[in-house]
């Protein structure tokens, strides 16, 4: 999906981000339901927000948009938007369940290293050199702006996984590797429920009448274009585990804070409290030069929005330095640190092993709109959308049900 220069521009930062979601909700908003689904290829034409790389970030979070939202519409003018953001939290919710499924996922990526050298079809598809236009398209978009519309996302997945017969596992890399908003949990678990493995029996066959239909015909197709409709076999039933999703107290007199890039918000920090900012992004799993420098320059802006706004005490570090995390602990006499809880992937398990090396008390900061939806994220989406409007009425600033 075709972006200017502005987007990016205030995408990583906490007010333009805000800037982008007035936008969106005085022109887009109330078209969204009926259009959501059509990707006439480019930012201003399409009707989604595109807000998910500064949501990902927490730039700007769930209460910000429904705290806007709310200013102006009913509940149910904007349902449909609630639910897809929604999507992202289930997704988180669901993975914190089952944490085994992205370690598995992570087994398996390794595993198909071999086809990766030696699949022709698999070399075609990650440039865009399938021959099939709008498969092309797409690659070509995600590689150049690191971003495709939700919709496209699907039918993407559909065709990699049922006619070009590539293991979902390698085209999750690819997602998670170029997109800008791509997260463990949302992307690992939307390709697997592509491929039907997330719900047994239940996956997405795209179809050209589908493609044509929201793209607005923009794309030529072979005579007969073949989509497999085969079991894609390793369906494994993950049981939910029990999640502790409360936020420690603290009766500490001196307080830091620990900022990670998965979670910019600063919704927890004190006033003028010592702060420590990761500067570089940690870049794990191979993500593109492209998304690496857009996540340092999101960096670079909370670190300035912190030192404008939040605290005069600002340090930073980096996770190939973190002798540094040290030095700010002992310069500032903390005696415990509050890092927001890092959610499966990146971080949760290189936190805990990297804080264990210091002797101070580390305290967990859990968004109440995580603690609020998760504990229904255990099974299916239905589960947790029977509960969205009793728990966004917390967040709701006008009445639900308000005419106009």
């Amino acid at each position: 999906m075709n972006f200017n220069e502005k987007y990016y521009e205030n995408i990583i930062d906490h007010h333009g981000s805000k800037v982008l979601l007035e936008n969106f909700v005085n022109e887009k908003l109330l078209n969204y339901r009926n259009k959501r689904n059509f990707d006439y290829g480019s930012y201003k034409q399409n009707c989604v927000s595109s807000l998910s790389p500064a949501i990902c970030r927490r730039i700007l979070t769930e209460k910000d948009i429904v705290k806007r939202i709310s200013n102006q519409f009913t509940y149910g003018q904007v349902e449909k938007f609630i639910d897809e953001i929604c999507w992202r939290t289930y997704w988180k919710g669901w993975l914190e369940h089952r944490p085994q499924v992205w370690y598995d996922y992570l087994i398996e990526l390794k595993q198909l290293k071999p086809l990766k050298l030696d699949s022709l079809d698999y070399k075609n598809a990650i440039i865009g050199n399938t021959g099939l236009e709008c498969f092309d398209t797409w690659v070509n978009h995600l590689l150049k702006f690191g971003y495709l519309h939700n919709h496209t996302r699907m039918w993407f997945a559909s065709l990699w996984i049922f006619h070009f017969k590539l293991p979902w596992q390698l085209g999750a890399e690819l997602f998670y590797q170029n997109l800008l908003d791509a997260d463990s949990a949302s992307n690992t678990l939307s390709w697997r429920w592509v491929a039907g493995l997330q719900t047994k029996g239940k996956k997405y066959i795209a179809s050209t009448e589908n493609i044509n239909r929201f793209t607005n015909n923009r794309f030529s197709f072979p005579s007969k274009l073949i989509l497999s409709e085969e079991e894609v076999p390793g369906y494994k039933f993950y049981e939910p585990i029990h999640v502790a999703v409360k936020s420690n107290s603290s009766k500490a007199k001196n307080k830091g804070h620990l900022i990670i890039e998965e979670d910019l918000s600063f919704v927890n920090v004190d006033k003028d409290s010592p702060v420590i900012i990761q500067s570089k992004s940690y870049n794990k799993f191979g993500q593109s030069e492209y998304v690496e420098s857009f996540s340092n320059k999101a960096l670079e802006n909370a670190i300035r929005h912190c030192k404008n706004e939040i605290s005069h005490k600002v340090s930073t570090f980096t996770w190939d330095n973190t002798e540094l995390i040290k030095d700010w602990i002992e310069t500032n006499s903390l005696d415990e640190i509050e890092i927001i809880a890092p959610t499966i992937g990146k971080y949760d398990k290189l936190i805990p092993k990297l804080m264990g090396r210091f002797n101070i008390n580390i305290i967990y900061y859990y968004h109440d709109w995580d603690t609020s939806f998760w504990k229904y994220s255990d099974k299916g989406f239905f589960k947790m959308k029977k509960q969205i409007k009793n728990i966004i009425t917390q967040f709701w600033e006008t009445p639900l049900f308000k005419s106009f």
